[in-house]
């Protein structure tokens, strides 16, 4: 698993128009050296997500005067700086969407601050370490796909796409494991810094997305994503 040896204080923007709770949150954050910004409507965190002057961005999607998701969808035509975004509990459809509109990670409401600050710091820990080190290429390959970790653009033939942070790393890992089987567990910790729950899909959402964006699923594509059940993903070259 990739690691840094030195976190640097975070940047934080936290759109939530719970007032109590997005106060609650930066008295919670701040001592943790974070600097955390609050905007309560999807008007003024349109406005300062345009900035990019954050390290990550924590949104809820229940917005007075818009939805989040948009929001979202906005943001990530525009920038790959990494996002956890705030659901109703047991709103699966949401989640899924969020996830492959971009969103990084995600909390169900209520959560505790403790989990979102663990969480957080994953996110940033993997997005901050996902550049090759000094002199090294950028690029990585397995048979006919290649990655670029310092800018997170992936090709497969005639397919280019441009993924998330969190699409990059698992993206990474099933290349660096290529023709072997990977965990949900081994991914989950690598690319989102825990290991999935028992009814999480996230993963399974970062890799429809994979498959879709860069055409890994095609009768034609020389290389598949296979779901193993119980076991994990393989990339695996087919005939």
């Amino acid at each position: 698993m990739l690691m840094c040896s030195h976190t640097p204080p975070a940047r934080v923007l936290l759109i939530d128009d719970d007032l109590e709770l997005a106060q609650m949150l930066r008295e919670y954050l701040e001592p943790d050296h974070c600097t955390v910004t609050l905007a309560h409507t999807r008007e003024q965190g349109e406005t300062l997500l345009a900035r990019n002057d954050y390290d990550v961005a924590l949104l809820d999607l229940m917005l007075p005067d818009g939805n989040g998701l948009e929001l979202l969808r906005l943001h990530r035509a525009r920038s790959q700086r990494p996002v956890i975004m705030f659901t109703a509990h047991g709103d699966e459809t949401d989640r899924v969407l969020g996830l492959e509109l971009g969103a990084d990670d995600y909390l169900s409401k209520p959560f505790s601050p403790r989990e979102l600050r663990a969480r957080m710091h994953a996110v940033l820990r993997r997005f901050r370490c996902a550049a090759p080190a000094a002199g090294a290429s950028p690029w990585l390959e397995a048979g006919a796909l290649r990655l670029n970790l310092a800018s997170g653009e992936a090709m497969h033939g005639a397919a280019q796409a441009t993924l998330t942070g969190a699409e990059q790393r698992v993206l990474e890992i099933l290349m660096r494991s290529a023709g072997r089987v990977v965990t949900r567990e081994e991914i989950g910790c690598f690319a989102l810094g825990r290991a999935p729950e028992r009814y999480d899909r996230s993963l399974d959402t970062h890799v429809s997305a994979l498959r879709r964006k860069l055409a890994l699923d095609g009768a034609s594509s020389p290389l598949r994503i296979r779901n193993l059940r119980g076991q994990g993903y393989l990339l695996v070259q087919v005939p």
